[in-house]
């Protein structure tokens, strides 16, 4: 399951919870990938991130992190630390089962978002991590519906040539006929697939 399958999915999420919050917004994947983001992070989708980021942490331990760049210890040892435009972060896990397939990150860049981030550090994290199921779930639905059986196939099939020709005796000769079976063959599957 892969995340780039649905990055447009993904950038109208990071634009939506940036209207909202008014913070900048961006999606990494398991590879450290940007593939979507706002603000500043629009310019960089594409772009790798360092394995000394927060969100390398949070790919490992698959649990969401507040940092505050001023007492946070894994910003002290980042190498990009200087050039580093971030002063808090929160950062979720995008998770499908128990595989975690990228980060969800909200920024602050001036003290007003920052203090937010602090202060409303639970109900933030609550709402980025929902922000992410709803990635997962998308992603998961979607594979759902690219994986179908042949006996899933073959029962569509049935049901949308019954819907359009009827169900009763000449109108089954005549969605046999459209799905190229016989007749008894037709009922058969009709019988097995519980179509009534």
């Amino acid at each position: 399951m892969n995340l780039n399958d649905i990055t447009n999915y993904i950038q109208s999420i990071c634009e939506n919870i940036s209207n909202v919050l008014d913070v900048d917004v961006t999606l990494v994947t398991k590879d450290l990938v940007r593939i979507a983001g706002t603000g500043i992070f629009k310019d960089k989708i594409g772009e790798k991130i360092s394995e000394e980021a927060i969100y390398y942490n949070v790919l490992k331990e698959g649990k969401s992190y507040l940092i505050n760049k001023e007492i946070n210890k894994e910003c002290n040892k980042c190498c990009h630390r200087q050039q580093c435009k971030e002063l808090a972060d929160i950062c979720t896990p995008v998770k499908l089962g128990n595989e975690i397939l990228g980060v969800l990150g909200i920024a602050a860049f001036d003290e007003e978002q920052k203090n937010k981030f602090i202060s409303k550090n639970k109900d933030l994290t609550e709402f980025i991590s929902s922000m992410s199921d709803l990635i997962s779930f998308k992603l998961d639905e979607m594979y759902k519906e690219e994986v179908k059986t042949m006996d899933d196939l073959e029962k569509e099939a049935i049901l949308k040539a019954i819907k359009k020709y009827g169900s009763n005796t000449e109108s089954m000769k005549k969605v046999a006929d459209v799905l190229d079976i016989g007749i008894a063959t037709l009922y058969r599957k009709v019988k097995k697939y519980n179509i009534k």
